[in-house]
């Protein structure tokens, strides 16, 4: 089960940044896109909780600060899955529900696109990349 999910949250990542893209186009060329704005709202929270089970079941999150305590922090693999990624989605789908209720209340699309914008860049540094050393995940899920 636990392989299924991971695979589930690998995969939607992919879902996220195609609509991040989409997204960002559509807003700083004005178009005020709120379904398409809800369907990256609802693929980032679904992401979110998957990953929230993974980081607080799984062996690769809090598991590893309950392991290695302070020193978790100086060791970048480690520290990478216990606070780095975690911390940085956290933050990112927040911009992005942010930048979603934005637009549905006020209708402004640059100031949404430039917080879209803000949660692409964050992601992008953040998600565990095949070349990254250390934490690298294939681009898809099952690959090796």
């Amino acid at each position: 089960m636990y392989t299924g999910l991971l695979h589930l949250h690998s995969l939607l990542r992919w879902v996220i940044i195609v609509l991040l893209i989409i997204n960002i186009i559509k807003l700083f060329g004005g178009n005020k896109v709120i379904a398409l704005s809800k369907w990256l709202l609802i693929t980032a929270h679904t992401t979110l909780v998957l990953g929230l089970c993974q980081y607080f079941f799984g062996q690769m999150g809090f598991e590893l600060l309950k392991t290695y305590g302070a020193e978790a922090m100086k060791i970048a693999p480690i520290r990478f899955w216990a606070v780095e990624h975690i911390t940085g989605m956290i933050l990112a789908i927040a911009l992005i529900t942010i930048g979603h209720v934005s637009l549905k209340k006020t209708g402004n699309t640059k100031k949404t696109a430039i917080l879209y914008t803000i949660a692409f860049i964050l992601i992008l540094a953040v998600v565990p990349w095949p070349f990254r050393t250390g934490v690298g995940r294939p681009w898809f899920p099952g690959m090796h």
